[in-house]
């Protein structure tokens, strides 16, 4: 079996690459920069330059794969402009799925995110909420590559969609190494008393979950939020990072300060400011209320989440203090 992998060099494929290596299962990974790969070549991965915006690439990276995770996303950061970030996440997308049917793949695995559940405050979220567009580019454009992901699915080709939440642990940018980042500079604030809820995602227990969408025919046509299915506050989230470093609280402002920075005064300032305007979605999930179920991937695909958040953060603890980011 062949796997092909777009953002092998990421977080999430990375992590999935290493997994499938050790299975003995054959991996082909898109990199823009082949060199990030290079412990994963190491390992027998073979390693195809490329990039999303190059169709060919595409074309070249899926030729004789038998199933294809999508993992290679733009996710929010200010490095490219509103038109390459929605090629990235929804054209490239596309072409993939193009591709994906021209070769003859068996399985097509999309990693979008429960950003496209918007702005639901329902207590739990499960996998048939509505997702509307909320006029912010990373969970719009999430919807619309899901859109396409389904219209495949009706053409033939065996889609499964993935939305992971939070998702933490050795190796990891944003919920990982970013808060340690930002503790350390001093830009970590917690906003009154932010019981805001981090549904979190341990990366052991949501590549086992990957690997059961990818083997069990269940999945064919199926969409399954993958988390571990537990929540904690932000206060506690970040806590924890905090005590890594020696620290027991962080500095606190209002809350309402965050209501200002979506108000139209607010997002004026800081576009005169040079700062990122801040969208409805990101002050949505700041405070988010809801619990995002994982049922369905219980009963459909046997999932059941081995690390509990006690466990992750020690391992995580362990990974951060090794590579040097906790001196």
């Amino acid at each position: 079996m062949l796997v092909g992998i777009t953002g092998i060099t990421g977080f999430i494929g990375g992590h999935l690459a290493a997994r499938l290596l050790a299975e003995g299962i054959r991996v082909r990974g898109l990199a823009r920069r082949p060199g990030d790969a290079s412990w994963l070549a190491e390992l027998g991965a073979e390693i195809t330059p490329g990039s999303l915006l190059d169709r060919a690439s595409l074309t070249r990276a899926v030729s004789g794969c038998d199933a294809v995770l999508h993992a290679a996303a733009w996710t929010g950061g200010p490095d490219l402009h509103h038109e390459q970030a929605w090629e990235t996440n929804v054209t490239a997308t596309e072409w993939l799925l193009e591709a994906a049917g021209s070769a003859g793949v068996a399985r097509f695995v999309y990693f979008s995110s429960v950003a496209v559940y918007g702005l639901n405050a329902e207590p739990v979220v499960d996998e048939t909420a509505a997702t509307p567009p909320v006029n912010q580019l990373y969970p719009d454009s999430k919807i619309a590559a899901e859109a396409l992901v389904r219209r495949a699915q009706a053409a033939g080709l065996g889609t499964t969609i993935i939305r992971p939440a939070c998702t933490y642990g050795p190796r990891g940018g944003a919920w990982t190494t970013g808060p340690i980042q930002q503790i350390k500079h001093g830009s970590l604030v917690l906003l009154g008393s932010d019981r805001g809820l981090v549904n979190t995602g341990y990366i052991d227990n949501l590549v086992d979950g990957v690997l059961l969408a990818l083997r069990k025919p269940e999945a064919l046509g199926e969409t399954f939020n993958l988390c571990d299915g537990q929540t904690v506050t932000y206060r506690e989230f970040y806590l924890r990072y905090a005590a890594m470093l020696g620290k027991h609280r962080l500095p606190t402002v209002p809350a309402w300060l965050a209501r200002i920075a979506v108000s139209a005064p607010g997002k004026a300032l800081r576009r005169l400011t040079g700062r990122p305007v801040a969208g409805p979605w990101s002050y949505h999930f700041r405070f988010n209320p809801s619990r995002f179920s994982i049922d369905k991937a219980r009963r459909l695909l046997g999932y059941e989440p081995r690390v509990d958040f006690d466990e992750g953060m020690r391992r995580t603890e362990d990974w951060l203090r090794a590579a040097g980011y906790l001196s």
